[in-house]
């Protein structure tokens, strides 16, 4: 079993990828080490997110979508986070509107998605500002780190072009039933985290923007997929916490996190976690020295939350909806057509 899982993990390892989320991250870190301004941390998770926001395509079609992440997920993110300091109804609001709005975006233009459900992510993040950042000081230096991922990018494709992808198949989804599945879902997370008083409670919203799919039969081994993939990075995180104790040795230790986590993102969706895990612990660390452990049992009890409230979405929201769904629609109205002239086979 081993050697099979260790083949493919080779198989799908990509340096170049690796590389650039690592250079694209771990400065933001050490400038904010330098300055003595952890504060930077949200630089760090704009340059992040801003890598995961390029797309399949040419290098300017990739840059192009990055700068227009960085963008967008700037002023959605602070309007997102002027809404929810107005009050727990303001804020689930906004949370319905954002998530929505990137479960729609899949219909008019697929190849946004990933971008626009990139955006919704971070307005749920900031709007709990889980780095410790006091006021709005944190939308500069998150800023910086978009635009900077930008330029590491640009740079790295520009060294080494990037070979011709094919754009990911959608299937065949009713999107208007995805996108009012995902808008209330993630809504509902908000609310219950924040009546709960839960610390770090983002994580919940965050499961289920990046659980739900317009297929439903997908959405359970997405749910496995990324409980054991958080499992396996709470328990990586709390081992390095053990010796990243400082902001210089946290801000190390998260280059190979960021690059394995870009370059073996195309394995599996419970890898990309697991290193992603932890990563964002010693991130959230570096913002709030001693959080570290606290961080990573919470996002443990965070993470089920919304893999159980992205279930219940799929269970009682349109549960046909997708290819499967589709599939058993369509053989009920026509069942000859799935059985054939010869009955059952």
């Amino acid at each position: 079993m081993k050697g099979p899982f260790l083949r493919s993990l080779l198989a799908a390892f990509d340096l170049r990828e690796g590389l650039r989320g690592a250079f694209a991250c771990t400065p933001m870190l050490l400038l904010g080490w330098a300055l003595d301004a952890p504060g930077f941390a949200w630089a760090a998770i704009g340059a992040f997110w801003t890598t995961l926001a390029a797309i399949s395509g040419t290098a300017r079609q990739r840059l192009l979508a990055m700068v227009d992440f960085a963008a967008w997920s700037t002023a959605c993110g602070a309007a997102a986070t002027w809404a929810a300091d107005q009050g727990l109804a303001a804020g689930t609001l906004a949370v319905l509107a954002v998530a929505g709005g990137a479960g729609f975006v899949r219909s008019w233009k697929p190849h946004a998605y990933q971008g626009a459900i990139l955006v919704a992510t971070a307005c749920v993040v900031m709007m709990d500002r889980p780095a410790g950042a006091a006021g709005w000081h944190f939308i500069v230096p998150y800023a910086l780190g978009c635009l900077f991922a930008a330029v590491v990018g640009a740079i790295a494709w520009r060294l080494a072009p990037p070979p011709p992808e094919a754009p990911p198949a959608v299937p065949p989804a009713p999107i208007a039933h995805y996108a009012l599945r995902l808008g209330p879902a993630a809504a509902l997370a908000y609310l219950v985290v924040h009546v709960m008083g839960l610390h770090y409670g983002y994580w919940a919203t965050m499961a289920v923007l990046l659980i739900l799919q317009p297929a439903a039969a997908g959405i359970w081994p997405r749910c496995l997929e990324r409980a054991v993939g958080t499992v396996a990075g709470t328990v990586i995180a709390m081992g390095l916490g053990l010796v990243a104790t400082t902001p210089l040795a946290i801000a190390l230790a998260v280059f190979p996190l960021f690059g394995l986590t870009m370059a073996l993102r195309a394995h599996s969706y419970r890898v990309f976690v697991a290193f992603l895990t932890p990563a964002f612990i010693l991130v959230a660390d570096f913002a709030a020295p001693a959080a570290g452990q606290l961080y990573a049992l919470a996002r443990l009890e965070d993470n089920l939350i919304g893999c159980v409230i992205a279930f219940l979405a799929a269970l009682l929201l349109w549960p046909t909806s997708g290819p499967l769904g589709w599939a058993h629609e369509q053989a009920r109205r026509r069942p000859q057509a799935y059985r054939g002239p010869k009955g059952p086979r």
